[in-house]
Order: C-alpha cells, then sequence, then structure tokens
C-alpha cells in the first residue's frame, strides 16, 4: 500500500517513520509547506528509497489533490484549523483519510455524504486522545452486560516541568491547549455543563512523584454510537497536569488573557490570546533535549454475569530516546499509523466518515494494542469484581 502523511510537524514524522518500518507500505509520501522541514526530517528518517517529500500548501485544494492521486490512505496530522482543507482534498482524490485531530462536528455531515459519494473511508480524532482512549472505552463496555460509568484522564505533560506553567506544548503549533468555557458531563444520569478549569478529585500514576492534578475536559461525544453508553449514569473526561496548573490558568482567564474577543489597544484591534501566545511560546515549547510524558487512565464499571465490575485501562509513556520520538508523537501517531494500515489493508470497509469507536471494536482493538506494545506502548489493563456473598 502507499501512504501519504500531511505535515511533518511534531506527529507527522512519527506517522511517516512507523508507515516506511512496516513491510506492507511501500511507499510513503510526507507533505508539508515548509522546504527546509521537510529536508530536515528526510535526513533524520534516514532518507529512506521508499520516502518522497513533496512541498504543498494543504489550502490549495487542487495542488493536494493531485499531489494525493494514487495514495491509498492519508494520515492527516495537522494544526486543527487545517485539517478540513486536507480532508475535502483526500476525498476528492479518492484517498482514505485517518486525522489525528477532528474536523468540528458540524461539518460531518457533509463530510460523511461527500465521502460515501467518493467510496473513501475518513476516521476522525484518530490519536490518543481523542482516539485512543475512546477505543478503549468502547472496549470495556462491550465486555459489560450493563454500563454504569466511563471515565478518562489523559494528558501530555514534560519530564521535568519548569514555570510559569509546568507544562509544554506537545502536539504541535504555537498555542497552548487553553479554552475557557464550560464542557459537558454526565452525572446521576444526567447531561449538565460545568466550567472547563474546575478541579477534579487529586490524581496519581505510576512513577510520577510530583503532585498531578486533573480538570473537566467533557467526554468524547462518539461515545454515544455505542449502544450499552446511552444508560451510562456517570461519564466525564479530565485532562491530567501538575498540580498548580488550573490556578494559573483561571487567573490568566480572569485577566480576560485568554479572550478570544478583539479590543483596541494603541488605536489598533489586537486579540489577548494572540498577544499573550506570542508572549509565552517561547516558555512552553517543548525545547529538543526535553522529554515528556503521557498518561491516561479509563474505567468503566457496570455489571457482568450479575456482579459488579470494574474495566480498568492505564498507561505512563515515556520520550523515547532511541527512536528520539515524543511520548505524545508515540501514542498519537503510532495509533493513527495502525489504522491507516487497517484501511489499506481492508480490515475497515465502512465508508464515510466514521467514528473510530464504530469501526476499531473487538479483535481490531486487540491487534491496535499488540500492534502498540511492540512499539513500547503498554497499555495495562485491570478488572476487579465485586458481589453478595452467600446469594
Amino acid at each position: 500500500m502507499k501512504i501519504a502523511v500531511l505535515g511533518a510537524g511534531l506527529m507527522g514524522p512519527a506517522l511517516a517513520m512507523d508507515c516506511l518500518e512496516s513491510p506492507e507500505v511501500e511507499e510513503v509520501l510526507l507533505v508539508d509547506i515548509d522546504a527546509e522541514r521537510l529536508r530536515r526530517v528526510a535526513l533524520r528518517l534516514g532518507n529512506p528509497s521508499k520516502l518522497r517529500t513533496v512541498v504543498q500548501d494543504v489550502r490549495d485544494r487542487k495542488g493536494l489533490v493531485e499531489v494525493l492521486k494514487g495514495y491509498d490512505v492519508a494520515g492527516i496530522a495537522l494544526l486543527r484549523w487545517l485539517n478540513v482543507d486536507a480532508t475535502w482534498a483526500c476525498i476528492e482524490a479518492g484517498v482514505h483519510a485517518v486525522d489525528l485531530a477532528s474536523a468540528a462536528e458540524e461539518v460531518w455531515s457533509d463530510i460523511n455524504s461527500s465521502a460515501l459519494r467518493a467510496g473513501v473511508t475518513v476516521i476522525p480524532g484518530c490519536g490518543v486522545e481523542p482516539g485512543l482512549v475512546d477505543i478503549l472505552a468502547a472496549y470495556g463496555m462491550d465486555m459489560l452486560d450493563r454500563v454504569e460509568s466511563v471515565r478518562i484522564w489523559c494528558g501530555g505533560i514534560p519530564r521535568d516541568p519548569k514555570p510559569p506553567l509546568d507544562y509544554k506544548i506537545v502536539f504541535g503549533g504555537p498555542y497552548l491547549p487553553l479554552r475557557p468555557g464550560m464542557v459537558k458531563v454526565i452525572e446521576d444520569g444526567k447531561e449538565r455543563y460545568i466550567k472547563r478549569y474546575t478541579l477534579g478529585e487529586p490524581i496519581c500514576f505510576e512513577g510520577i512523584e510530583r503532585p498531578l492534578e486533573c480538570f473537566y475536559d467533557g467526554f468524547p461525544q462518539t461515545l454515544y454510537e455505542i449502544e450499552k453508553f446511552r444508560g451510562v449514569k456517570n461519564c466525564s473526561e479530565m485532562t491530567v497536569r501538575y498540580a498548580g496548573y488550573c490556578e494559573k490558568v483561571n487567573f490568566l482567564d480572569e485577566c480576560g488573557l485568554l479572550s478570544r474577543d478583539p479590543i483596541v489597544f494603541d488605536g489598533e484591534k489586537i486579540v489577548p490570546f494572540e498577544v499573550f501566545s506570542r508572549i509565552i511560546y517561547p516558555k512552553v515549547r517543548l525545547e529538543e533535549k526535553e522529554r515528556d510524558i503521557t498518561v491516561f487512565r479509563v474505567t468503566v464499571e457496570g455489571y457482568k454475569d450479575g456482579c459488579e465490575t470494574c474495566y480498568t485501562f492505564e498507561t505512563v509513556d515515556h520520550y523515547d530516546d532511541v527512536k528520539d520520538i515524543t511520548s505524545m508523537a508515540k501514542t498519537t501517531s503510532y495509533t493513527a499509523a495502525i489504522v491507516a494500515r487497517m484501511i489499506g489493508r481492508g480490515d475497515i470497509t465502512e465508508r464515510g466518515l466514521v467514528p473510530p469507536v464504530r469501526v476499531i471494536r473487538g479483535e481490531l482493538t486487540r491487534r491496535l494494542l499488540r500492534e502498540l506494545r511492540e512499539r513500547g506502548v503498554v497499555v495495562k489493563e485491570v478488572v476487579t469484581t465485586r458481589r453478595v456473598m452467600g446469594g
């Protein structure tokens, strides 16, 4: 199969490398707008014979369509505001697509209709979060007879945190993932909204000694695709950071520095968040010698064979010093690369816009986890049960 990778930033090179190492893949195309970046990445990958690089602006749909023709699957590893342009180009070129992020849900219907007409599969949100954690939640639900609760914790953090936020950007782009507002949760069977940067209960992960905290981040809406989820009584997703992060973010928000609404300063219109991002970026970008950690935990509780049962899936993943790949790139890009090859070999045949939880189930989930383990990304499973004795 022939695979195209769109984007040569923090995520794309790991996706390309994983496909280059696969004997199933005969050619990998790496596309980026920056020629120098492509040169550096190709050199880092060893300039293998089956790697091809092309300088192309993904916003030029006609040009991108021509570049993509003849490829089987494309992995979209772009900044979020560029992935819609890339998705439309894939559909027009007749190429299946796996997107590490996801287009806004309001355009899903149009993308689905066009992908169905073109006979292609588009899988949105297929990284670590969204992506792997959703798939694990679905896997746990499939194992139960009735589901009561689904909870997800996930975060990318620096191994050696430094001020001002004890956080570094691990996914790509010059912007911190700061989005003040309300997010949806399910509590006692009812949907309600809560402020995103509200602290949850303390959390800890094996091997991380510094205190952690977590804040609410909604939950994957694609879980509604799963029949057993519809009766769930409690569901939330939380983002993990080092302790103190929420207090700092809430302070910045109260100061108005995270606002996307323009203000007038010295007669000019400025956007506070844009100015703040420009100032803080040098302090929060992941430097070459810095290392990151990705953590997640997924718990699915309910009943199996009359017993209260809980499935817990957990990962603490570290930077790969041998291959010089960030943990976030491993957990995100390897997931997408494995799913892309599933489409390429015909394991996934549903067409249209297909959330990963709809098609990565059962044996495909187990295969995904086996292949991730081969790459050093290990997911641990713990199953606990409780029943009334003497019944």
